[in-house]
């Protein structure tokens, strides 16, 4: 009896590694595609960042599979982002064979684009006519990620909002390691941490995602409630930025001499509520040609004694302003004073997005731009601002602490309140 018991031991212990081998072998076999399985009702919520937008400050980004479009050859999404303080819903089509946004409303135009590079980045190697396996080396090259050869590189399993999955890890090295996680029961990936194709220096991230929920719903699910914040409107007769032709560029040194902040503004005459464009860069003192990496950043306006109108970070919903290689571009509306708007760029501190910024760097950069009133007549300065009564003094540097201690206990509040965290990204 014993001769039998041991021999069943080791046709066990022989067997089920065999077992376990076939049933991954299997696995990796599987093929997949984004869109992959994808069906009516079925709903994601990701947080997301893409370089292109704002320097991948991230937002939380929200789509409920519909129904299908008339023709069968795609479905009508009901499409909504969380970005700071402004929210926006609308109805965005996708394919079949791709899921990329084929029509969308005007309102949600910017974020398809953001969805396009990001949620269905990989469409560019999968498609529902090329799906591709797990147990293949390479899925392709692509010149986005510097020629690289993209495909299976682990199996690991992953936790993210949405839960802990069996992944496959699609990626590739360059510098660092390029990742993006998926299931193939799921759709859409899991998670993405993908880099920026850099020559010097340390990469920034291209783009991050995260899975935060998902699911299936016959109707409009709780992550799509509530209506999209208003979209601010111009005039017809607001001049349009254009840096080539109609701009000031200035190259000035901050108040405490930390840094050299190359400025350049567009219109050079703008009207209140009208659109006026910075762009920014923030350059070591010693060699221009070399910038700050990780600045943390605002845009205040001023009035005469200093009290602060309007702050552009507060405006968007954030504690603070991003530039992770040193440049930045904004776009917003003018909310000024006439004849001269007073504003201060403002240089935080440097450090990782969300963390509380290392002031030694810190420094401010004072620039009045003459301003014209607005073509509806009514002033705009400092409207829906709670900013009123503080004070921008000479800024030596207790005033920069003070700024960046604001911007850490912003950021600590957020991560210790999970229900805050879901709302604000």
């Amino acid at each position: 009896m014993r001769k039998y018991t041991v021999f069943a031991i080791f046709a066990f212990l022989l067997i089920v590694p065999l077992a376990l081998q076939s049933a991954h072998a299997t696995s990796s076999s599987d093929s997949w595609y984004p869109g992959k399985g994808l069906k009516q009702g079925d709903y994601f919520s990701y947080n997301v960042c893409w370089t292109d937008w704002h320097n991948c400050a991230p937002f939380q980004m929200n789509f409920w599979v519909k129904n299908e479009t008339s023709d069968g050859n795609g479905w009508n999404v009901v499409f909504m982002v969380v970005d700071g303080s402004n929210v926006q819903k609308g109805i965005m089509t996708i394919g079949k064979i791709t899921p990329d946004p084929t029509s969308f409303d005007s309102n949600i135009s910017d974020y398809t684009g953001v969805y396009r590079s990001t949620v269905s980045w990989l469409d560019s190697f999968a498609t529902k006519d090329t799906p591709k396996t797990f147990n293949v080396p390479a899925w392709g090259r692509t010149g986005s990620v510097g020629g690289q050869s993209v495909g299976p590189v682990d199996h690991e399993k992953v936790t993210v909002g949405a839960g802990t999955f069996d992944t496959w890890v699609i990626g590739w090295h360059k510098g660092v390691d390029n990742k993006i996680w998926i299931d193939s029961s799921i759709p859409f990936p899991v998670k993405a941490i993908v880099y920026v194709d850099v020559t010097t220096g340390a990469p920034p991230p291209d783009y991050t995602l995260e899975l935060l929920k998902m699911g299936n719903s016959p109707t409009e699910p709780d992550v799509l409630k509530g209506p999209s914040t208003g979209i601010s409107t111009t005039s017809a007769l607001c001049d349009k930025p254009n840096m080539e032709q109609d701009s000031v560029h200035q190259v000035t040194t901050t108040d405490s001499s930390s840094m050299v902040v190359e400025y350049r503004y567009s219109p050079s005459n703008p009207h209140n509520g009208c659109p006026i464009e910075f762009r920014l860069s923030f350059e070591q003192n010693f060699d221009q040609s070399q910038k700050f990496s990780n600045l943390q950043y605002d845009i205040f306006i001023v009035d005469n004694n200093d009290q602060k109108l309007y702050s552009l970070a507060q405006d968007k919903g954030r504690t603070a302003l991003f530039a992770p290689v040193g440049d930045d571009d904004n776009t917003f509306t003018m909310k000024g004073t006439t004849p001269v708007t007073h504003f201060v760029i403002a240089a935080l501190g440097t450090g990782p997005e969300g963390s509380l910024p290392d002031t030694t760097a810190a420094g401010l950069v004072r620039v009045d731009v003459k301003t014209q009133d607005s073509f509806g007549g009514t002033p705009v300065t400092g409207q829906n601002n709670t900013m009123n009564n503080s004070t921008v003094p000479e800024f030596p540097l207790s005033s920069l602490l003070v700024m960046a201690i604001v911007v850490g206990l912003g950021v600590l509040f957020v991560r210790i309140s999970p229900q805050l965290s879901n709302t604000r990204l």
